[in-house]
């Protein structure tokens, strides 16, 4: 398989809502990649789309390099995983794995071999006589997962799959899902909301926002160089933090927050820089860059709440109306209500006022 190439995909609904606009992609062979967003942002519409569930009102969509804008469904030769499972009810588990491929006309053996090597793959072999009613949320993903698997698909396409489960089964399941596709060698297309689940299961992340891409590249270079605000907020956890400053020069560079000057790294943002002098820009911060001060350039924070998770402890501050969130070793304890701050200067990001887009960014092409 080539691959699947979206070209300005658009797709306008009654009324001229725009769900999704301009969208170019290209998915390349046996890769996993994620579509993530918040809740509308378009990502599952343009799953249907590709699975042809919904029709482009624009653009070209091509798999194996051939245009299949107007090829119905059923010949697309995709399998479409949903959140609901979508299981017949009546059937077993066995007829349920079985039914599609009896719709090819396969032979009985044909159909028995296919079926339990797939119900073997995915443990559920034991499940075979029962119906779905009788199963667990999780078994019955896996035997969603195993109707499509039956089928050979040229893609799998994922719409957020695992959005019906407990958090620890989530979290057991996108393993199991991550060493699937490592099984099959077959193109993966998941669409979630979960970031967590796209940092640990894509090849590549599509990060989505009122129907347009925002950013595409690898979980770590999305998570290290976020190409604008949003990208930055929505991918980690907790959230980075987003602070105002204002960029002034005195041989070196620095960050200016109220009367606090903090050093900025001239190898990190280059001569760029020069163009910020004296304006205003907004600092982005990961909670794990942010330090204990111990020096006089910081920032004299009021503790709020400390989570203490464990390993770690989530402290959450204020600093003058801003909400901040440092993650300090498991041994951080405050006794006190304030807490000063200082920053990992090597990690800080800096985000133009007006765009939103990150200042390293500026000059680059993030497709």
């Amino acid at each position: 398989m080539s691959g699947i190439v979206l070209k300005n995909l658009k797709k306008v609904y009654p009324g001229g809502v725009e769900a999704v606009k301009d969208f170019d992609l290209e998915i390349l062979d046996k890769e996993f990649i994620v579509l993530v967003g918040p809740s509308g942002c378009g990502k599952s519409t343009v799953l249907r789309m590709i699975a042809g569930l919904e029709e482009i009102t624009e653009g070209e969509l091509y798999i194996d390099g051939n245009l299949v804008n107007n090829i119905a469904p059923k010949d697309r030769d995709l399998a479409m995983v949903f959140q609901n499972y979508a299981l017949y009810p009546h059937m077993t588990i066995y007829k349920n794995l079985a039914f599609a491929l009896s719709l090819r006309k396969l032979s009985n053996k044909e159909i028995d071999t296919k079926v339990r090597e797939t119900a073997k793959m995915l443990e559920i072999e034991h499940l075979l006589d029962r119906k779905p009613k009788a199963l667990s949320g999780g078994q019955r993903q896996r035997v969603a997962l195993g109707r499509a698997m039956v089928r050979e698909p040229k893609a799998f396409l994922l719409d957020e799959p695992l959005s019906n489960l407990d958090a620890k089964l989530r979290a057991s399941t996108r393993t199991e899902i991550a060493k699937l596709h490592k099984k099959l060698g077959t193109t993966f297309i998941y669409v979630t909301h979960d970031q967590t689940e796209a940092m640990t299961m894509a090849d590549r992340i599509v990060v989505m926002k009122n129907g347009e891409i925002q950013q595409i590249g690898k979980p770590r270079e999305i998570y290290d160089s976020p190409y604008n605000i949003f990208v930055a907020g929505f991918i980690g956890t907790p959230q980075m933090n987003f602070i105002d400053a204002v960029i002034e020069k005195d041989n070196e560079y620095y960050a200016l927050i109220d009367n606090n000057r903090f050093l900025l790294s001239k190898e990190r943002f280059g001569d760029i820089l020069n163009e910020y002098i004296g304006k205003k820009v907004v600092l982005g911060v990961r909670s794990e860059d942010i330090l204990k001060a111990e020096c006089s350039h910081s920032l004299k924070t009021r503790v709020e709440v400390c989570e203490n998770m464990g390993a770690e402890v989530y402290v959450y501050v204020d600093y003058k109306g801003q909400k901040i969130t440092a993650r300090l070793n498991a041994d951080f304890t405050s006794m006190d209500s304030s807490l000063n701050i200082t920053f990992n200067i090597d990690k800080m990001h800096i985000f133009d006022k007006e765009s939103g887009i990150s200042i390293r960014n500026l000059t680059l092409d993030f497709k």
